[in-house]
């Protein structure tokens, strides 16, 4: 009877060890990150990258709209002002983002820059001009409650803080 006692106790502990150097040679054979501390991106997720940001911006402004009520008059007038807006704007676009394809190659030059700075500026003052014109569209009710909606984004920003300011 001890002889079986041995037997059995030698047998689980040599099961034990085998699962053990099984488990670690998988664990091993996994890929690694290759810079320590910083994980690879998880590929499928709504939210990473630039076109995540723009996505967010997007939602956030169509759920903005969606919560003032607008009538299919105003949501017809909005949507031609951003499609308007989008036209007009392409060119810019288009070279600015050639110009961030250069900065990241490492290939723009000073010129480069100051057109950049040209184009963000142009940008954004179109995009001003769209505010503007999108603020003629609402009634005075809708323009008040879109005022509280920014007022309590923005008293949630200085509670919980902002995003990581954009590199430049």
């Amino acid at each position: 009877m001890f002889l079986r006692t041995k037997l059995l106790v030698s047998a689980v502990s040599a099961l034990i060890l085998s699962l053990g150097a099984c488990s670690a040679t998988a664990w091993a054979q996994q890929p690694q990150p290759t810079t320590p501390g910083v994980s690879a991106p998880q590929p499928g997720r709504a939210g990473s990258g630039r076109r995540g940001m723009r996505r967010r911006t997007r939602m956030g402004r169509q759920r903005a709209l969606a919560q003032i009520n607008l009538t299919d008059a105003q949501k017809q007038q909005v949507r031609t002002i951003i499609q308007t807006q989008a036209q007009s704007t392409q060119t810019q676009r288009t070279e600015l983002r050639q110009l961030m394809q250069q900065w990241r190659t490492g290939t723009l030059t000073p010129e480069g820059q100051t057109r950049a700075k040209e184009l963000r500026q142009q940008l954004m003052e179109s995009r001003k001009g769209v505010h503007a014109q999108m603020q003629n569209v609402l009634t005075a009710e809708q323009q008040a409650r879109l005022k509280e909606m920014r007022e309590l984004r923005r008293a949630n920003h200085e509670k919980f803080g902002r995003r990581k300011p954009p590199l430049d």
